[in-house]
């Protein structure tokens, strides 16, 4: 297994390596037919001005013959502009090509020794030809004698001239063929050498790597086979946990409901239990204590003597019954609380606005309640469950939040019952509200939701209220929580049961 990294490791320095020799070649054979171009376009504007200037200097002599005939119709003026700006101009091309400065091309040649020679011969004939040409210009006035003798000059100079110049010609044809000789020989290195480079790619890399793919897929296919022969065992392993697995699965998610189950029933009863506790507290209270305090107050009422009283007994006498009127009416309010009467008597939504108006009487607040279709009566523990959940709601709100408006909603509608408590105070993003959070009231809330097989939600941000949203399914025939819950827990346990 070592030995697989150093050959990849090995391979990869190889192939870059043919890589790399395979793109400098390339690079350097662009590099080579880029510059011969280059050179080729010089060479062809070297020769085009070789051209031109055999055919200027026949043009110069045509000039100079016509400038010095003496005839009406040739017009001399016009002679010696033509003659002048020809002569400028084979000059520039002369000694552009002398010095290969080529100014129109931006570019610079370097002449062969041979065509310097060629230049340095026919220089003696281009300068009495030009010297000659300036004499005749630069004095229109000579003598008949005078213009001859520089005609013959300029003639006899000419031939010499233009058997040169075709000379340099072909010489720089020549050179350039032989220029691209030279690089149709290096392109033919370039090729050869890369070919080469392509074959010892092939032998040392390539084949290489093709023996060893093969003895790899070799590998590659008995590892399957052992592959399969040894999953097919552990998708016979597999079913059998999955199955195991699935039953352990299903007694865990039995054992887990029992659980909740029990913990469900656990707290049914207790919040049985509490209901009932205050339900008979409730009639202790106003059958009990509250008689005894009414039998007090009229026993205070029917006292005949006590005009007879000094005026300070007589004033303890009035605080007396003052007191006694006070704890009656304490006493109600705290029976009323336990359980009030109104709701076993009338249901729900008169028990909601009872609680509302007797909370506005203690806190001067708005509290509006608006019921829609719920003028049904329920299973006594859901009106006892939603009553608890909105009196603690209301507390909340008073005590917690410094609300001025507390809206009660409570609708029933396609088998669905649903109340909200919404008020407009603090919210709980404060401290206080993070207490009524956390606190015992509103866990207590979300249990009694929890009972009855409802969902409690809690709506709320800093400064913009609160909104507490409890719904609870309705069947046809609505059960006791208590009761449901022991039906469900009897029936998961019995699903343990081997």
């Amino acid at each position: 297994m070592k030995l697989l990294p150093m050959f990849t490791r090995s391979l990869t320095y190889r192939y870059l390596l043919a890589l790399s020799l395979v793109a400098g070649l390339a690079i350097w054979g662009q590099v080579l037919v880029q510059r011969q171009l280059n050179e080729q376009e010089n060479d062809s504007w070297l020769i085009n001005y070789a051209g031109r200037q055999r055919f200027q200097s026949q043009a110069i002599v045509k000039d100079v013959l016509l400038l010095t005939t003496a005839s009406s119709v040739v017009d001399t003026k016009q002679v010696v502009a033509e003659l002048t700006q020809l002569l400028a101009t084979w000059e520039r091309y002369h000694l552009e090509l002398r010095t290969g400065k080529l100014t129109d091309l931006n570019a610079q040649h370097v002449n062969s020794d041979t065509i310097r020679n060629m230049f340095g011969a026919i220089q003696p004939h281009f300068e009495a030809i030009r010297l000659k040409t300036r004499y005749l210009l630069d004095r229109p006035k000579l003598t008949p004698g005078d213009k001859n003798q520089a005609i013959e000059a300029i003639l006899a100079h000419e031939r010499p001239f233009l058997t040169q110049m075709d000379q340099i010609v072909r010489q720089y044809q020549h050179e350039a063929q032989q220029k691209i000789e030279t690089l149709q020989g290096i392109e033919w290195v370039l090729m050869s050498v890369t070919l080469l480079v392509l074959l010892l790619e092939a032998l040392l890399i390539f084949n290489p790597v093709v023996q060893t793919l093969r003895a790899t897929f070799t590998q590659l296919t008995t590892a399957r086979q052992q592959a399969e022969a040894a999953n097919e065992a552990l998708i016979a392993s597999n079913t059998s946990l999955q199955q195991t697995q699935q039953q352990l699965l299903r007694e865990s998610g039995l054992r887990h409901q029992q659980q909740l189950s029990e913990q469900r029933i656990r707290m049914a009863s207790l919040v049985q239990g509490q209901e009932d506790e205050r339900r008979r507290l409730s009639r202790d209270l106003h059958d009990g204590i509250g008689q005894m305090l009414t039998g007090l107050k009229l026993l205070a009422e029917n006292l005949r003597s006590a005009h007879l009283l000094p005026d300070n007994e007589q004033r303890t006498y009035a605080s007396l019954k003052g007191l006694v009127v006070k704890i009656i009416q304490e006493t109600r309010h705290i029976s009323n609380n336990l359980m009030p009467p109104v709701l076993s008597d009338f249901g729900l939504e008169p028990a909601l606005r009872y609680v509302a108006e007797q909370a506005v009487n203690q806190s001067g607040m708005t509290i509006r309640v608006l019921a829609q279709g719920a003028d049904t009566r329920l299973e006594q523990s859901l009106e006892i469950g939603l009553y608890r959940i909105a009196q603690e709601a209301l507390t909340n709100a008073i005590r917690h939040a410094n609300a001025t408006d507390i809206d009660i909603e409570l609708r029933i509608r396609e088998n669905r019952l649903l109340l909200a408590i919404s008020d407009n105070g603090r919210g709980v993003g404060t401290a206080q509200g993070d207490d009524v959070v956390n606190g015992q009231g509103l866990h207590n809330m979300r249990q009694r939701a929890r009972l009855m097989d409802g969902v409690f939600r809690l709506i709320s941000q800093p400064n913009q209220g609160t909104r507490i949203v409890v719904t609870i399914p309705l069947d046809t025939e609505v059960a006791d929580p208590l009761s449901l819950a022991s039906q469900k827990d009897t029936e998961a346990i019995q699903n343990l049961k081997p």
